[in-house]
């Protein structure tokens, strides 16, 4: 507190906020157990009472903060319409504002943020409230007039009322929470060019000249990014967008997919490294002119905010500006001694203008990355001193950056590459050094001599070029990519302390070493300079220099006899060693064995604890489902998939980065659940609304073995896919009724269905290729799933016909008869299961009574978008599952349902969200 006050200010205002977050449904009991301890303590420590007055206060003040702004973050929209939030939803809506963000155009979608201030012809807002419009554009022509809006403009919108769209799944993205960190309740969603018109109102000064300087602001970046269209490659044109002035709009997915597995999006976004480079090309500059440095410093401090607002003003560019200005402030006035106090004041300043900036990931990581860099890079210095300075400062910052970053990578992006740290120590200075300098000299030299800008352009693009080919290549390199389940706060805390305790105390051992080695060469040498140095030691160290440095020198000189020799002279050398430095060696032991405990304990899946779990994912209109056996195993069975039509002429509808369920749900989903491998995906039938997902799945994550139904659908929607698995060398196998696969000592398949062609004569082998069956749901693959004493039934898309099937089988053949499984049946005629899958997501040509008769599910899972337009599930089938008396579980209305089962066979059942 006395050496560094701002730094404990900033530590406590981010813990106060902290604990507001994490326990805002009971706050106010927390704020009075935290005031009870801070006095406690207070009364405790009257020699440090001033500090826990001043920090303690702090804290709780920093908690009301955040508190307080939570309580106002709501809609006034309902109250003002005198309407219920649920009463809103789909119902028209007219309103005027004006548009607060740039315009987006992504194919035939048009979203963008509006401040909306009147609603209907005359209900005004006290506040205007900020809402997203999503628009669909009708035609192609409409293009042209949503070029002519601009931010600041002043329009009337006629559209939809709709809320954003929750987590439909445990631990995945939540859009409504999202955006309510924007301070946005509500969508409104319009159809054509034509739903928004320009209007006029009023405005004071302030507010008509701040709109007009944003969008002053938002012609100068898109006339920048067209420049950059002219001056760079088709290839490179998104990546230089997005180096150069923070617009990653344009940036193919693929290459940005390939930069975050190894670690590299900080290049692609505006950070301290872009912003610490042009103020130090400024810098440069001015001085080059004969500009005092004073001068020079009050220059670029002025030009900083111009560059962060034009660079898209993200919160790492806004924490790295408002850092250089502190720094070139207190530079030009000669008082410019710790960066840390700096990052704090910077820090404080941002979460008392938005508290909400503590959620942002790249704030979070822009601030910790920044304050390891700072406190960590002095420390690992030493441990390289051996190598030259340059190569020495470049590996500290490498390395010291990964391992800050780590624990938030792994946290929110739950993949970390082992190659990252090669990565970026060879990709950064070539992108920090070559082509940020050069691209922007490119920039500026097309405005004044376009045909040599363009030549220099070409080779930047030979450059990048280079470098996509450099990142593919590590990116294909085969186990670097290591997946991770999201660890806890306690496990990230914890990491931190060990890691700064390992380093702080192999430091103390460096820098102990190399002095008793100096003391021993001056002792040799005659110098005694560096003798009297080692006399302001403590004693007990000056002891072991003066008796033992010969042992200490042997170590060295008989090092290469061998490894055991090494242990021994290294155990007699410690054994001299004085408690002070001693203590330090077990520290530093300690912190290194508790390290590798939290990395392999946070690498390792979750104990199952005996207990396997069925978690019916919800994919919207689709299937997926993933089964976690007690003993760990991981089988996917479908993947759901988004369905989407394009139409000849309608090209233009195409989006950049559409919504695809596999990459935006489905890995994401697994990934976060720490699952570094699949045992097994299993696909029911190559429906897309099953099928489609698994592509991404398959490219991403390791797959041990896929099981379908040995046949393909009409057409090639499923050749991708297959081709994937083929290169892959992933084991295909198409099982045939009656069959089992036993996943581990508890976990048992029993294959019920399809019996295909190929099967029915007697073939196991394909001369011709697969089969190809129009009807999927037909052949969709059945089986059972038992799990400690069990029973779960999975059906696909089966129709009535393939359930008849199946039934005929049960009751006449052998071959289910002399099953292990069957044979425990009470009765011919039926089997009384746990859990059934009901087919076709509740369609009427599926579920027949006699199935469900059969079957007498206990519970009944129906996986169902929430808004199909299908009109599942029917009222036929939910009134066949209550003659069963089966109790229903459905995707659209509890989201995703989990149902765990002990080794006891006791089952306890979760859903996202529990009915009324």
């Amino acid at each position: 507190m006395q050496t560094r006050p701002l730094v404990a200010l900033c530590v406590v205002w981010v813990g106060g906020s902290m604990i507001a977050c994490l326990t805002s449904e009971y706050i106010w009991w927390v704020l009075s157990g935290l005031s009870l301890i801070l006095f406690s303590a207070y009364l405790i420590f009257p020699q440090v009472q001033r500090s826990i007055l001043i920090l303690g206060s702090v804290m709780l003040i920093a908690s009301i903060y955040w508190h307080w702004n939570e309580v106002r973050n709501s809609s006034d929209i309902p109250a003002t319409l005198q309407l219920q939030e649920s009463q809103m939803i789909d119902q028209p809506v007219q309103g005027k504002g004006i548009i607060a963000s740039p315009i987006k155009v992504d194919g035939d979608l048009v979203t963008f943020f509006m401040n909306i201030y009147q609603l209907q012809e005359n209900q005004s807002l006290t506040t205007p409230e900020k809402v997203r419009i999503q628009l669909k554009l009708a035609t192609e022509a409409e293009l042209q007039t949503v070029a002519l809006w601009q931010r600041g403009d002043h329009v009337k919108i006629q559209g939809i009322w709709k809320v954003p769209g929750e987590a439909r799944n445990f631990n995945t993205f939540d859009y409504r929470h999202y955006l309510r960190t924007q301070y946005v309740h509500w969508i409104i969603s319009a159809k054509g060019a034509t739903s928004l018109t320009q209007t006029t109102v009023p405005l004071s000064q302030i507010t008509m000249w701040t709109w007009k300087l944003l969008r002053y602001n938002d012609q100068v970046r898109a006339n920048l990014g067209a420049r950059i269209d002219m001056l760079f490659d088709d290839h490179d044109r998104g990546y230089m967008k997005g180096l150069l002035i923070g617009d990653s709009g344009d940036l193919d997915p693929e290459t940005f997919a390939s930069f975050s597995r190894q670690g590299l999006t900080h290049i692609l976004a505006i950070s301290g490294l872009h912003v610490a480079i042009y103020t130090a090309i400024l810098l440069w500059l001015l001085r080059q002119m004969k500009i005092t440095k004073e001068r020079a410093c009050l220059i670029v401090i002025v030009l900083l905010p111009i560059y962060v607002l034009l660079t898209g003003a993200s919160p790492s560019a806004v924490r790295a500006g408002i850092m250089g200005m502190i720094g070139l402030y207190a530079l030009s006035r000669g008082i410019l001694k710790d960066g840390l106090h700096i990052l704090c004041a910077a820090c404080i300043g941002m979460l008392l203008y938005e508290p909400y900036y503590l959620l942002n990931v790249s704030f979070q990581l822009s601030f910790i990355v920044t304050a390891g860099l700072v406190i960590f890079v002095p420390l690992v210095q030493p441990l390289l001193q051996k190598l030259p300075p340059k190569w020495a400062g470049a590996l500290a910052v490498t390395w010291v950056a990964q391992m800050i970053s780590f624990p938030l990578t792994i946290y929110y992006f739950n993949q970390f590459s082992i190659l990252s740290s090669v990565a970026n120590f060879i990709l950064v200075p070539i992108v920090s050094l070559i082509v940020l300098p050069a691209g922007s000299l490119v920039l500026a030299l097309s405005y004044l001599w376009l045909p040599v800008a363009n030549s220099l352009g070409n080779v930047i693009s030979w450059i990048n070029t280079w470098t996509f080919h450099l990142v593919d290549w590590i990116d294909i390199v085969p186990g670097m990519l290591t997946i991770w389940y999201s660890p806890s706060i306690l496990w990230i805390l914890l990491y931190y302390v060990m890691l700064y305790t390992g380093l702080r105390c192999l430091q103390h051992i460096m820098q102990w070493q190399f002095r008793e080695q100096s003391v021993h060469l001056s002792l040799k040498n005659g110098d005694t300079t560096n003798q009297q140095e080692a006399y302001t030691q403590p004693l007990d160290q000056r002891l072991f220099v003066a008796n033992h440095f010969n042992k200490y020198s042997s170590y060295h000189v008989q090092s290469s006899l061998g490894f055991v020799r090494k242990i021994q002279s290294s155990w007699h050398t410690i054994s001299y060693i004085s408690p002070w430095m001693k203590r330090r060696y077990i520290a530093c032991c300690a912190s290194g064995l508790v390290m590798m405990g939290l990395i392999v304990y946070g690498y390792t899946q979750p104990i199952t604890s005996g207990a396997g779990t069925v978690q019916y994912l919800d994919v919207g209109q689709g299937d997926s489902i993933l089964i976690t056996t007690p003993q760990g195993k991981q089988i996917l069975v479908d993947g759901g998939g988004t369905m989407t039509f394009e139409r000849l002429g309608q090209e233009w509808r195409k989006r950049k980065n559409p919504y695809e369920i596999g990459n935006k749900l489905l890995v994401p989903l697994l990934k976060k659940r720490g699952i570094h491998h699949l045992d097994a995906v299993l696909l029911t039938h190559g429906d897309h609304d099953h099928a489609g997902g698994l592509q991404a799945v398959i490219e991403q994550i390791p797959v041990h073995h896929f099981i379908f139904n040995g046949t393909l659908p009409d057409g090639d929607s499923l050749n991708p896919l297959m081709k994937t698995i083929l290169d892959q060398q992933i084991p295909l196998i198409a099982p045939i009724p009656g069959s089992e696969l036993q996943i581990d000592d508890q976990t048992t398949l029993t294959f019920l269905a399809p019996e295909t062609p190929n099967q029915r004569n007697a073939t196991s082998t394909y001369t011709k290729g697969l089969p190809r069956e129009e009807n999927q749901n037909h052949y969709s693959v059945v089986f059972l799933l038992t799990m400690n004493q069990r029973h779960f039934l999975f059906t696909g898309d089966a129709d009535q016909a393939e359930e008849q099937g199946i039934l005929y089988q049960l009751q006449q053949s052998s071959t289910f008869k002399n099953n292990s499984v069957f044979t425990a049946s009470l009765a011919e005629s039926t089997f009384p299961i746990d859990v059934l899958k009901i087919g076709h997501h509740g369609s009427k040509t599926s579920s027949s009574s006699e199935w469900l008769q059969y079957w007498q599910p206990a519970l009944s899972v129906i996986s169902v978008g929430a808004t199909n337009t299908y009109g599942h599930p029917t009222e036929e089938v939910l009134e066949r599952i209550e003659q069963v008396d089966s109790e229903v579980a459905r995707t659209d209305l509890q989201g995703e349902i989990q149902i765990q089962v002990h080794p006891d066979g006791e089952m306890l059942q979760r859903v996202m969200y529990p009915l009324p």
